[in-house]
């Protein structure tokens, strides 16, 4: 595994083991995902300038860049690889309008689930200090009445599903002594998701119960169980239930499969490490208190 997929590998000893970053084992990993695995391919394809497809279109699905550097995140680049940071500044610099929040055009008017995922892969490749990434974060927290988006099928209830789940990811992806300032974020984010159970009876976003990685503008159960467990959520009823969830998806090895195709994801179907890594964040982080209540 550590040679097929370097990434996991680093991303599980620091976030489920809780190695530090300078670890002998971590430092080998991450340099080793450059030139293994599916963040070391996303790379393979990048231009002399840190782009993806042509620099106008950066939000194009699922060839811009935006895309790819949301890739790059999921799957474990190391970010302090020059050519994540090209990738990361490259799209910066195209992104439109110059405040505000992120639109995936020029003629289109910023997207909060487009902001979002955009600044939690920024966040997590090392520029959660940029100042146009404080500037939109910023910005998601001036949305009144509800998150919505250009995309109906993101929507639940007039509300778009993917915004809130992003938004706590990228709560999540700040160091913990930075989260603070962001606190106010992520309970309304969490609020809105736990108000509603987790969506686990009643209508649901599309695709909820069905697990895949990395999500490239959709979302599941499993990834917003991931960032509530990051941020040490309080392990609600509607968590408790959600875990049952997904322990009951986990097959006989102690394994879950990626189950839907995705882009720049594991073969549908078969085991995923980065399933299998999100799930045992999750029970890691709430699994002592489903026992404790039998």
């Amino acid at each position: 595994m550590a040679d097929e997929e370097p990434g996991v590998v680093w991303r599980t000893l620091q976030g489920l083991l809780s190695r530090p970053a300078d670890a002998p084992a971590v430092c080998r990993a991450r340099l080793a995902a450059r030139e293994h695995g599916g963040a070391a391919r996303l790379l393979g394809g990048q231009s002399e300038f840190g782009t993806w497809g042509s620099p106008t279109s950066y939000a194009a699905r699922w060839g811009g860049t935006a895309w790819h550097v949301v890739g790059l995140a999921a799957l474990g680049a190391d970010p302090e690889d020059p050519r994540v940071g090209r990738a990361a500044e490259a799209l910066l610099e195209s992104l439109q309008p110059r405040s505000g929040g992120f639109a995936t055009t020029r003629r289109t008017p910023p997207s909060p689930c487009f902001t979002a995922q955009v600044c939690a892969a920024l966040v997590r490749l090392g520029f959660a200090h940029h100042p146009r990434v404080r500037e939109a974060i910023a910005w998601l927290g001036t949305l009144t009445g509800g998150w919505a988006c250009g995309e109906e099928r993101h929507h639940l209830g007039g509300v778009c599903a993917v915004t809130p789940i992003a938004t706590l990811r990228l709560v999540s992806e700040h160091a913990p002594p930075e989260r603070d300032r962001l606190a106010g974020l992520a309970r309304r984010a969490g609020g809105y998701l736990l108000e509603r159970g987790l969506f686990l009876s009643g209508p649901a976003p599309r695709g909820w119960l069905v697990f895949a990685h990395p999500c490239l503008d959709r979302t599941d159960l499993l990834e917003a169980l991931v960032p509530l467990a990051r941020l040490g959520w309080t392990p609600e009823p509607a968590i408790l239930a959600a875990l049952l969830a997904v322990l009951a998806r986990q097959d006989s090895q102690g394994r879950w499969a990626q189950q839907a195709t995705t882009p720049f994801g594991e073969p549908s179907g078969q085991p995923g490490r980065w399933i299998t890594l999100k799930a045992l964040v999750v029970l890691s982080a709430f699994g002592e208190a489903l026992a404790a209540r039998g």
